[in-house]
């Protein structure tokens, strides 16, 4: 837990001089369906409000609708403590920014999980396409770890590496670092609030960004 708290900090000391100047919202809602196999299928409704962002010292844009996005994940648990999945993600941008397309977005993902361990790790390698005004092939990798703070309530920790393609572009790099507070105490009913700073574009102009998150996942 020391460890990553070290590198998660880290994280926040490499932003040091570059404060993210943007901050988000991201609330989301999702529903799984009830399944009596290995599949599982899910899906949710989510958006991004923008508060505030600055440039060169001035602000440029607060209180902004940025998209509305419908998105579903289909999975199958390939084993004890692994599972694959394949999603789509449509976000609806036009209707907020004309100058702006909307947004089709397909993920392939396998993740794996070491049940029973302490801290319990997880792994994410996502593979995404997204379909925009300039297409671009990205590749995410996620580690995280969660610890029960009591019954009903938990902590999750987690830094994301990501690394994007477009045709006659450079390569962008970006790195994630979040954490997050989740409450079960409602019967098929978990909620969850947390936050997240984002480095993006570090093969060219580096940015820093800031999220809050906050979200509800019902279980049928």
């Amino acid at each position: 837990m020391l460890v990553f708290s070290a590198t998660f900090l880290g994280g926040l000391n490499i932003a040091q001089g570059q404060t993210p100047k943007t901050l988000f919202w991201e609330p989301e809602f999702d529903v799984t369906l009830p399944s009596h196999n290995e599949w599982k299928f899910s899906f949710g409704i989510a958006n991004r409000y923008l508060f505030y962002s600055e440039a060169n010292g001035e602000q440029i844009k607060k209180n902004e609708q940025q998209y509305l996005e419908l998105n579903h994940l289909t999975s199958y648990r390939l084993g004890e403590n692994s599972t694959g999945g394949l999603g789509i993600r449509y976000r609806f941008i036009e209707a907020f920014e004309d100058s702006r397309h909307d947004e089709l977005r397909i993920t392939q993902q396998f993740s794996y999980k070491h049940r029973g361990i302490f801290l319990t790790p997880a792994h994410r390698l996502r593979f995404e396409q997204r379909f925009r005004e300039l297409t671009t092939y990205r590749v995410r990798y996620r580690f995280g770890i969660s610890k029960p703070l009591n019954k009903n309530f938990s902590l999750s920790l987690s830094t994301e590496f990501l690394y994007s393609m477009i045709k006659d572009l450079r390569p962008q790099i970006g790195h994630y670092f979040a954490f997050l507070i989740g409450n079960s105490s409602f019967e098929n009913l978990n909620l969850r609030i947390g936050a997240e700073l984002r480095r993006e574009n570090y093969t060219s102009a580096p940015v820093s960004e800031f999220y809050i998150y906050s979200g509800a996942s019902l279980q049928l």
